[in-house]
């Protein structure tokens, strides 16, 4: 049917460079652009043009256009819409693979395998106010060497002056049952505790630093100089029975007393330390303060005096910071982390500070970024029960007060 002229419509005018409203008003404006996509311009359409008829008769005779415009606009922008799907689906992958390293390089390489170091029985006890019988200890390390974990740090040789709660270490050390495949290593503050260590049947010994001087005097009683100086008695000794050292340096991010600790501080400990033989360095953040943020431009600076291989993290959770911090370190290429059972710990100079990051949630992490640890999370839990009730004290670990452990 013709429209007559001057007829008046209802349609309402289509907007110029949007083909869909012009759809719906039923006609195709001219000059209307297409859509782009992915950076690539349609041509724009014509208009509908009405055909002359010869023999029509005197009123022009014209070919009326198709009842409905729609169908034949729609099929053109459907076909050009077609062809610009086929040109994305081209283009997706290499978009895709474009934004592969990207992402990679943003998040940091985590490594495939992570060792965790528990250090609960040693640096997770000794801050107990009430002294914890001796064959809990040993249950709890045997408890704990079923778990899959390959270092279990056992105990310290101290004097029972300063520590009371190590003092019963001979009868921890040759009390446990000692799995094949697993380390258990002791604290050995001097050459004297060097001794009594290998004495009691030690493998492997650490000793213990520290980047401030003042949390040095109150926890060794002596300065940062001093303290290396006993390290190389400890150190000599060692290798010439063969005895591996980890070397501890606490307040890498903070001290209690120092307050701010200055990250080239921290390298230049660490960096005589390693130089005196230690294989691993375990930078600790021994009263929780720190954050991503610190934990980056202090680990920027170790790296460049000692090799990322032989580095390791202890983060303490003071201030809920200790796993974002390790993720951080994870991600910075470190694969060796401390944690302690039940988020047990603390340390007898640093008021204030709370445990250790829990294993349990440790492991949880972990798992969840597809790194292997070798550790049953289920038993790990059991373990943390076994001591949570001897101790008569509630777990820190959010793991397991999901689980409902305890």
């Amino acid at each position: 049917m013709l429209r007559r002229k001057g007829h008046k419509t209802n349609r309402l005018p289509p907007v110029a460079g949007s083909p869909i409203l012009g759809h719906l008003s039923g006609r195709d404006s001219p000059g209307e652009a297409l859509p782009t996509f992915l950076g690539r311009r349609t041509r724009q359409r014509r208009p509908l043009r009405r055909t002359r008829i010869e023999g029509s008769g005197s009123r022009g005779g014209t070919k009326p256009p198709s009842r409905d415009p729609l169908p034949v606009a729609d099929s053109r922008w459907r076909r050009r819409r077609s062809g610009d799907m086929v040109a994305a689906k081209r283009a997706l992958p290499r978009l895709v693979a474009s934004l592969r390293p990207l992402s990679s390089t943003a998040a940091g390489t985590l490594p495939k395998y992570v060792k965790i170091v528990e250090v609960g029985p040693r640096d997770g006890l000794q801050n107990e106010k009430n002294i914890v019988p001796t064959h809990v200890k040993i249950d709890l390390i045997n408890m704990l060497s079923e778990t899959g974990l390959s270092v279990i740090e056992a105990t310290s040789f101290v004097s029972p002056k300063w520590i009371p709660q190590m003092a019963d270490h001979t009868e921890v050390m040759q009390g446990i049952r000692k799995v094949p495949g697993i380390s258990y290593p002791v604290l050995t503050p001097n050459l004297k505790g060097f001794q009594a260590a290998v004495a009691a049947g030690a493998k492997e010994v650490s000793i213990f630093g520290a980047a401030s001087e003042l949390f040095t005097k109150k926890n060794i009683n002596c300065s940062i100089e001093e303290s290396l100086d006993r390290f190389s008695d400890v150190l000599s000794a060692a290798k010439e029975t063969s005895i591996p050292v980890r070397g501890y340096v606490s307040c890498v991010l903070g001290c209690p007393y120092e307050g701010k600790i200055s990250p080239a501080k921290v390298a230049e400990v660490s960096k005589r330390m390693y130089a005196m033989g230690c294989y691993e360095i375990s930078l600790g953040d021994t009263i929780g303060v720190g954050t991503p943020g610190n934990m980056k431009d202090m680990l920027s600076a170790v790296m460049k005096e000692v090799p990322l291989g032989a580095l390791a993290v202890h983060c303490h959770d003071t201030y809920g910071q200790a796993l974002a911090n390790t993720l951080v370190a994870l991600q910075m290429g470190v694969n060796v982390v401390d944690s302690s059972v039940a988020g047990l710990g603390g340390c007898p100079y640093a008021q204030g500070a709370s445990g250790n990051v829990a294993t349990e949630d440790m492991v949880y992490m972990l798992n969840g970024l597809g790194i292997h640890t070798g550790v049953d999370l289920t038993k790990l839990l059991d373990a943390g029960t076994f001591i949570c009730k001897a101790l008569n004290r509630r777990t820190n670990s959010k793991v397991a007060q999901a689980s409902c452990k305890l």
